[in-house]
């Protein structure tokens, strides 16, 4: 099965608030609803929230080494800002970008993930 069919709805649920602390805001997904054959990683996605829209975002399934923290399904929206938890959200998966890694500073990670956000947008630009 091929990223582009891998659509699922999910509730969004509250995480530990280091996106936003960073300045990288994240939606939080249930991983219960996350396809078991889905491979962890990092994707270029689409999130579809009760307005109905579907805004491109970059997506992270998988441990959080950097912070030993447990794994997680996350998603920042890019160029949107969300004001509060959504409820029920809808995520089709586009692109895996890349494997989860370890990386040495907080800092090296938002270097990564501000390139992984640049290139999320280039790629969901033209998948419209």
């Amino acid at each position: 099965m091929s990223t582009q069919d891998i659509t699922f709805t999910a509730s969004a649920i509250t995480g530990a608030g280091r996106g936003k602390q960073y300045g990288i805001p994240t939606i939080n997904i249930n991983l219960a609803a996350v396809p078991e054959h889905l491979k962890e990683g990092i994707y270029a996605c689409f999130m579809e929230l009760s307005d109905g829209v579907k805004h491109p975002g970059a997506m992270h399934y998988g441990p959080r080494p950097v912070f030993n923290d447990s794994r997680a399904c996350e998603v920042h929206l890019i160029d949107t800002v969300v004001p509060s938890l959504p409820g029920a959200v809808t995520v089709t998966v586009v692109k895996r970008l890349r494997d989860i890694r370890d990386f040495p500073t907080v800092e090296d990670l938002k270097a990564q993930i501000v390139e992984d956000i640049a290139q999320c947008r280039a790629i969901l630009s033209n998948a419209c």
